[in-house]
């Protein structure tokens, strides 16, 4: 608690520093948006930042009106605010939850921030615990067709995270700090100010804690990011990012079933008792930390041409320790990898293009003393890729097809592998109020032999009472055997997974309705194969949603009911288990007094459900939690 207190008084003291310094810009201003600071005048200079643009102008975004009113914990909940969006949740606050869009989780999502692949090398995996959820000003959902398109791995999805990148005309602050049951806590720091004319200085620093709630399921996350802006001139931005991690999570493997069974029959009786419940693993836990180094250049040669280079530099260490219990465990993976990712962007009358080409070499040294098959697993990988998008808009604008086409070249200890992958999509806009897309992708993965057959069709409806989106999404996914006594080449299909998503929000007076419906469906050669995602999923809430006390307090506030159908566990190819359906009802409440303050109460689990999402990890039973996120001192 004393560390919160210590940041507290950091910002007030660095908001009055911050003060000495003359205003010289007019622009408070993020990624998407540009926010004039009211009651507040400044000398009006010629330089306008610069700033980076969306991967596609017609994906998904979640904005950050969405993310200021949402009481969330940790990155990974903002992706509930999208469509085909499932979380894999471990149960335990601070776990490396598994984040699953249009059916596909662990290793098959590129999680991009500014650009920037930031997925774990060796395991292909990216704990969204580890990037800090107050620097993101917003999030991008790429449509499931162009997922692969954007980083050195062909991964069918893509999520960009937009960081906050704006001039304040006068310094800004904002503080942030959530408690909850367990000990759990926030405390975030964030300043910006103009250091010169033309340099602006941001940084972010946050942590987040917990005690136990079950043995040994605490944590702690300590996260700095430090921003550099250099204005060069209107047509040239210079952006350096330094960011900092360090963190240690209790892996303690959920409630450990079998020894519960030697105490009593009724499992249920045991499992959500916090204090009594055997764990698997009583010391078992995971040390991280990482560093990355980002220098982005923004040009802006004419009004037709745009482009930014990224060059990063990262390098990380992962530590699993387990000293008592069987199996003895001392695993750890280090991380060095430097690259560059080059966006181009150039548009007329006629055409637009975008190209996009990226380099990246890797050192992964990897060491387990739990399997000897995976000792001493070290190597090296390069990865070049490149891609085209061409479009041209038909009929005024009505109409945009787009053809995409992306090369990769992969090399792991000096053996080579060819990528490519190709596809096309149309944007139809019926009217003002009415959008449509299809698209089609196809694409070969990395080092296998599989290529995946993407589909999405989408439709959007928005007016003053009603906005409407429904999609669906197919995939199929084939296997090349590799025949040695053959030259014939022939693919066989291996699964299939289809998903369906309605998302409907009305207004009534002062009220919102909120609701979102996914069903998916799979099979495989060996038949059902639905085990990543429950079978349907159901949101639907009811909302007051107007201002109050005297139009001072924007109040959102409501009752939310959660619905997760079956959904099938596979342990292994001669193993699974079935997690059950079940309900939950949480109430939210946000209020932003006088756009400067954020205030947030949240009571989960209204009825005490008690549930898993993954066997044997309990979901948290009934809590409260509240938070406020306070701008000082503009």
């Amino acid at each position: 608690m004393n560390k919160n207190f210590l940041l507290f008084f950091l910002v007030i003291y660095l908001s009055l520093l911050g003060k000495t310094y003359s205003n010289t810009f007019p622009l408070h201003q993020d990624s998407l948006n540009t926010v004039n600071i009211k009651d507040k005048k400044a000398i009006v200079d010629t330089i306008v930042p610069l700033h980076s643009s969306l991967l596609f102008l017609n994906s998904n975004v979640i904005s950050k009106k969405q993310i200021k009113q949402f009481d969330y914990r940790y990155t990974g909940d903002l992706l509930k605010k999208s469509q085909f969006n499932y979380t894999i949740d471990f149960g335990f606050i601070g776990q490396p939850n598994i984040s699953v869009l249009y059916g596909i989780g662990q290793n098959g999502i590129s999680f991009l921030q500014d650009g920037i692949l930031y997925n774990n090398r060796y395991s292909n995996f990216a704990d969204l615990n580890d990037i800090q959820s107050e620097i993101i000003d917003s999030i991008e959902i790429v449509p499931y067709p162009r997922g692969f398109l954007y980083s050195p791995y062909n991964n069918p999805v893509t999520v960009n995270f937009i960081s906050k990148d704006f001039v304040s005309t006068i310094p800004y602050s904002k503080i942030k700090y959530y408690q909850g049951p367990n000990g759990e806590a926030l405390a975030d720091v964030y300043f910006n100010s103009m250091m010169s004319k033309k340099v602006n200085l941001s940084f972010d620093i946050t942590n987040r804690k917990m005690d136990d709630r079950y043995f040994n399921s605490n944590f702690s996350y300590w996260q700095g990011t430090f921003k550099l802006k250099y204005l060069m001139s209107n047509n040239f931005n210079i952006v350096g990012t330094y960011n900092i991690e360090k963190s240690i999570v209790g892996l303690n493997g959920g409630v450990d079933v079998d020894s519960v069974r030697t105490i009593t029959s009724n499992i249920d009786s045991l499992i959500y008792n916090s204090v009594f419940a055997p764990v698997k693993f009583v010391d078992r836990s995971k040390e991280f930390r990482a560093q990355n180094f980002n220098l982005k250049l923004l040009n802006k040669f004419t009004n037709s041409l745009k482009s930014d280079i990224s060059l990063y530099y990262r390098f990380s260490n992962e530590r699993i320790v387990q000293t008592n219990g069987n199996p003895l465990l001392n695993s750890t993976s280090k991380e060095k990898l430097y690259g560059f990712i080059f966006n181009n962007k150039y548009e007329n009358e006629f055409f637009n293009l975008n190209f996009i080409t990226g380099y990246e070499s890797a050192d992964i040294t990897s060491d387990s003393t739990i399997n000897i098959n995976f000792i001493n697993r070290s190597f090296h990988s390069v990865n070049y890729f490149a891609s085209f998008i061409l479009s041209t808009q038909l009929l005024n604008g009505k109409i945009t097809p787009s053809v995409f086409y992306k090369y990769l070249n992969s090399s792991s200890n000096n053996i080579n592998n060819n990528r490519s992958g190709f596809g096309a999509d149309l944007m139809f806009k019926l009217n003002y109020k009415t959008n449509l897309y299809l698209g089609f992708s196809s694409f070969k993965n990395k080092f296998t032999n599989n290529f995946t057959k993407n589909y999405e069709a989408k439709i959007n409806y928005t007016d003053d009472v009603f906005t409407i989106s429904t999609g669906v999404f197919f995939r199929k996914d084939f296997y090349q055997p590799i025949n040695i006594y053959t030259t014939n080449v022939f693919f066989s299909e291996q699964q299939s997974l289809k998903g369906f998503s309605a998302m409907i929000n009305f207004k009534l007076l002062d009220f919102t309705i909120e609701n979102k419906a996914e069903i998916y469906n799979s099979s495989s050669v060996k038949g059902d194969n639905l085990w990543i995602v429950p079978k349907e999923i159901i949101t639907s809430g009811l909302y007051y949603n107007n201002y109050v006390f005297k139009k001072n307090m924007l109040l959102k506030a409501g009752i939310i009911f959660t619905h997760n159908g079956v959904r099938k566990v596979s342990y292994d190819n001669s193993s699974s288990a079935t997690v059950p359906s079940f309900n939950k009802i949480d109430l939210s409440v946000s209020g932003i007094i006088q756009e400067v303050a954020t205030i947030y109460f949240t009571w989960e689990n209204l009825t005490n459900k008690k549930y898993f999402i993954i066997p044997y990890y309990p979901m948290p039973e009934r809590n409260i939690r509240f938070g406020i996120s306070w701008e000082l001192f503009n």
